[in-house]
């Protein structure tokens, strides 16, 4: 081995550090701490040369030998370098002034270990975040260390706004709720990211990204919010007395996104605020939230050029800077020269710094010299500085850049540009073909087109599909478009129409062996829906309530109660006259919503209604689902007569239409009549027939059900290893459903079968359980009455009553996974 490979495998050890050459990682107390390449190079070559000066200018011709770089991004490293070794006290690195600077310490070099330092998951998330940054802060750090959060990583470091972050941050400290205004494609959003990013480490309960660009009605801001956290309105209490009693001990802070459109829904922030102390949020809208508690801080423009002709200073500039960068997203040979410098300086002054204009002028490097893009600027300025008098300037100068955009469109990709901008939250290749088609434009070519354009956002799904979105601001200008153009109505029918489509395609198969799958869909595609809803409630009765009732399924497993139980009060006031038998299914769905939040006494009178209708068009379907529904509120009402008598009346009904969903719907529900009145072996035939069925169906979410139902009954039987195998396969189908109120059951099974041997444990998914009912707003069922006693006497038994009320503490901080993950270790 040469001594260059051996230097290559050396570890430098010194204080609390590791220093590993070849994988490049420095690594504090064992910890990893995330550096740039350059940070970590210029880290290397202090500590090889331990004890010696280095000169400035030696640092940075080893360091950057294959790049001109001025002496502040020397400095910055070295800064950075300080705040990570010396934030114990200790001092490596010492400057001699104008000079250079010294690593000095006790150094020992050793060979690094054998085993593999680094996961593959860890190594590509590291490497993705070196790679698509320069300047690796504490936040990223914190991000790749797993903190609380639903943050991503950029996917391109932020154009300068450092000043602007300092601003930003030291505003948060005093204040706990900030908001950046500013004119539309300033980077508002980009700059909530990036601030959150960094803020990772300074809150104990995480940061989290609430996106509001896409929600329309202000009631809906606590469901946005909630939905992150998994928080579900209860009996009890509303969806927002839920949300702020979740906030209320957290130290967390929320960045929420595009709140203009809904500012009035502002005092829910306030709530939030006034009921957890310890949380702060940072707010993006083009108004102020006029909130006492609020700091506002104006997002700028980008800072302009103030010369065009020194090429280095150019290209130091903010504006420019995020010019080239996005021009090499297109153009990857497209760099800054004697030539063009002028041109990209004159194309950023005339936008105004503003970086979606820029972003915008950009994207035609892949056809448009940068002469050819200023030279283009002429016609476009007189819009971008000559609106109407009185629109705010903001809207002006948005305006002017997008119509720039538009303007290098042909007449064919304008036209799909206005159609797609009918879509919220995004659309796919076959909702375009289905709503934006027609036989004058070439879909693929133009699609391609207002991608390349930056017009047109698109993502990667799993499967190899994409997904297109448009930014706000620019759906917003091609609705305009297709207003004046005389096509919006019949845009918004063909929207609703679709969606109708894919909600009555998706309706059977959420009872069926793709309902994982189909649950995703239309969550994806949710804010179209609402959208779709909402034309329809306007124009269109007959599709509002067949849309409603292709969706109540959806809402109930998702746990949308709210909005589905208003959506269906709201559609069925008004269709009261309108297609009895699809009235009678959106009756079932809105009693099932309602049984669900708890109104037993609205849930009643809804499926009462719903079986009078299936009687009166001779629709089995819908008696049979009506009959179940009050079958079960019988029983929460205690009733367990009337509860047998509409099941059994239930089945009957079923077995005579020959409908084996609802058969084995039936059995299952009397196997739990069975269980609650004692009866255990009959309650587990009756479950293990409902299997047979459901699982010949391939009705996943029922099975999960019955398994579930055969795993408590086992339990009760003494059947330990029958329980334990019926539990771990209705959990793994919980989990893909995303069915909390199924698994919170399942761990109270699990609970069960621990409780003898690891009454620890057992305490701890108790209250895990009991933490994910609150959660959702449901309880447990009556049925379980004697499971529960079983269980809570057999852990009395074995553990005393101090460790008991402390194991219920830990298990109620628990997270899913960890419960999840307890349930299942053996």
């Amino acid at each position: 081995m040469s001594k260059s490979d051996e230097k290559q495998l050396t570890v430098y050890r010194f204080g609390r550090f590791e220093v590993n050459a070849k994988e490049q990682l420095l690594r504090r107390d064992g910890e990893i701490v995330p550096l740039t390449p350059k940070i970590f190079e210029t880290l290397l070559l202090l500590v090889r040369n331990n004890g010696r000066m280095l000169s400035k200018d030696e640092i940075m011709e080893t360091v950057w030998a294959d790049s001109f770089v001025e002496e502040t991004n020397l400095t910055s490293n070295i800064s950075r370098l300080r705040k990570i070794l010396h934030a114990g006290g200790e001092h490596f690195i010492e400057t001699f002034p104008k000079r250079g600077y010294r690593f000095f310490g006790e150094v020992e070099e050793i060979a690094p270990d054998s085993e593999i330092i680094l996961t593959r998951r860890v190594r590509a998330q590291i490497r993705q975040v070196v790679e698509e940054t320069d300047e690796i802060e504490p936040p990223y750090a914190a991000l790749l260390a797993a903190a609380p959060n639903n943050l991503t990583a950029p996917f391109a470091p932020i154009v300068g706004r450092e000043k602007e972050i300092a601003e930003i941050e030291n505003l948060l400290k005093k204040s706990r709720l900030v908001t950046l205004t500013g004119v539309g494609g300033t980077g508002k959003t980009r700059l909530a990211r990036e601030i959150a990013c960094r803020a990772l480490a300074n809150f104990a309960d995480g940061v989290f990204f609430v996106a509001l660009a896409d929600v329309r009605k202000p009631d809906l801001v606590a469901s946005a919010i909630a939905q992150i956290f998994g928080v579900k309105e209860s009996k009890e209490n509303s969806l927002l007395e839920n949300l702020k009693n979740f906030f209320s001990e957290k130290n967390l802070l929320l960045a929420v996104d595009n709140f203009e459109q809904i500012v009035s829904a502002a005092p829910v922030l306030a709530e939030i605020l006034a009921a957890a102390p310890r949380v702060r949020i940072l707010a993006t809208s083009r108004i102020l939230l006029h909130l006492p508690q609020e700091r506002e801080f104006r997002v700028p423009p980008l800072d302009l050029p103030e010369t065009l002709s020194e090429l280095e200073s150019l290209s130091q500039n903010e504006a420019v800077k995020l010019f080239i960068e996005r021009a090499n997203k297109v153009k990857s040979s497209f760099a800054l020269t004697a030539e063009n410098a002028a041109s990209v300086a004159e194309i950023c002054r005339r936008l105004e710094g503003l970086p979606l204009a820029i972003e915008l002028a950009a994207a035609r490097i892949k056809i448009l010299s940068p002469q050819s893009i200023a030279a283009r600027l002429e016609n476009c300025l007189k819009i971008l500085t000559g609106g109407a008098k009185d629109a705010p300037a903001r809207q002006q100068t948005m305006r002017g850049a997008i119509d720039w955009s538009w303007d290098l469109l042909d007449a064919d990709e304008k036209k799909l540009f206005r159609r797609v901008s009918i879509f919220a939250g995004g659309l796919t290749i076959d909702a375009a073909e289905s709503v934006c088609a027609s036989n004058e434009i070439d879909l693929y070519n133009c699609l391609t087109a207002l991608v390349e354009s930056s017009l047109l956002g698109q993502i990667e799904l799993s499967g190899g599909e994409s997904r297109f979105r448009l930014l706000e601001v620019v759906r917003e200008y091609g609705l305009e478009k297709l207003a004046n153009d005389g096509e919006l109505a019949e845009m918004q029918r063909r929207h609703a129409e679709f969606f109708l489509n894919l909600a009555t395609t998706a309706q059977p198969a959420l009872s069926g062996a793709e309902q994982t799958k189909w649950l995703s869909i239309l969550e994806t595609e949710h804010d179209n829906l609402r959208a779709a809803l909402a034309w329809s409630f306007e124009h269109d009765a007959e599709t509002t309530l067949r849309l409603a009732r292709a969706l109540g399924q959806f809402w109930y497993v998702r746990g949308h109660l709210s909005e589905g139980s208003a959506n269906f009060r709201e559609v069925l006031s008004r269709t009261t006259d309108l297609l009895v038998a699809v009235r009678g299914e959106a009756l079932v769905g809105a009693g099932i919503l309602e049984q669900r939040r708890g109104d037993v006494g609205k849930s009643r009178e809804l499926f009462t209604e719903a079986r009078a209708v299936g009687e009166k068009v001779g629709d089995a379907d819908i008696i049979a689902t009506a009959l179940n529904g009050l079958g079960i509120g019988a029983a929460v009402e205690g009733d367990e007569t009337a509860a047998r008598a509409f099941l059994e009346e239930g089945l009957r009904v079923s077995q005579a239409a020959k409908n084996q969903r609802y058969i084995g719907l039936f059995l299952n529900n009397l196997g739990e009549h069975a269980r609650r009145r004692g009866d255990y072996a009959e309650a587990r035939r009756l479950y293990a027939e409902s299997l047979i069925i459901q699982r010949e169906l391939g009705n996943t979410r029922i099975v999960g059900i019955a398994l579930g139902n055969l795993g408590r009954v086992s339990y009760l039987q003494n059947d330990f290893a029958a329980a334990r195998q019926f539990y771990a396969e209705s959990l793994e189908i919980s989990r893909s459903l995303g069915d909390l109120h199924s698994i919170a059951q399942l761990l109270d099974g699990f609970a069960g079968l621990k409780a003898e041997t690891q009454p620890e444990r057992a305490a701890q998914l108790l209250s895990a359980a009991n933490a994910l009912r609150q959660k959702v707003g449901s309880d447990f069922d009556q049925a379980d009455a004697d499971f529960y006693v079983k269980i809570y006497q057999t852990i009395e038994a074995n553990l005393e009553r101090e460790n008991f009320a402390k194991q219920l503490r830990v298990g109620s901080a628990m997270s899913l996974a960890q419960s999840v993950s307890l349930a299942l270790d053996s």
